[in-house]
């Protein structure tokens, strides 16, 4: 069984909406979706047309090193496909996309309870960086 990585497309919103909110628990809606896809590049790995896994890559620059870099997020896999290599998928086309666009780094923040993607992030030689995520809320 051979496992294709895709950019999520328009035809897709409807199926990545009920993965995001199965996998992460955010309702999103279709608009602000098609507005991620035009500022990012969503890989997806489906399953019979539904949305399976998936992670987004937005394109920053560090102005003061000079170097644009990725940063990812809503990396997820639905439970019932975990344990297939689906997220290594993700991150084999990552790493294409890298060398591609002279990328330099990439970046991503994770929840302190999730450990499992913890040993992932560490198994693909992701390091942590000594640092404090703070964050205020505004209405």
């Amino acid at each position: 069984m051979s496992i294709e990585v895709e950019t999520l497309k328009k035809k897709d919103i409807d199926s990545y909406i009920k993965f995001t909110d199965e996998i992460f628990g955010y309702e999103a809606n279709r608009e602000s979706i098609e507005k991620m896809i035009k500022k990012n590049k969503v890989l997806v790995i489906k399953e019979k047309e539904e949305v399976v896994a998936s992670v987004s890559l937005e394109e920053r620059f560090e102005y003061i090193k000079n170097q644009k870099y990725y940063f990812l997020s809503y990396l997820g896999v639905k439970k019932e496909y975990r344990r297939n290599h689906y997220a290594s998928k993700l991150f084999d086309k990552v790493e294409e996309l890298i060398k591609e666009n002279d990328i330099k780094y990439i970046e991503l923040t994770s929840g302190n309870q999730r450990r499992q993607a913890h040993f992932f992030y560490k198994d693909k030689q992701f390091k942590i960086k000594d640092t404090m995520v703070f964050i205020k809320f505004y209405n």
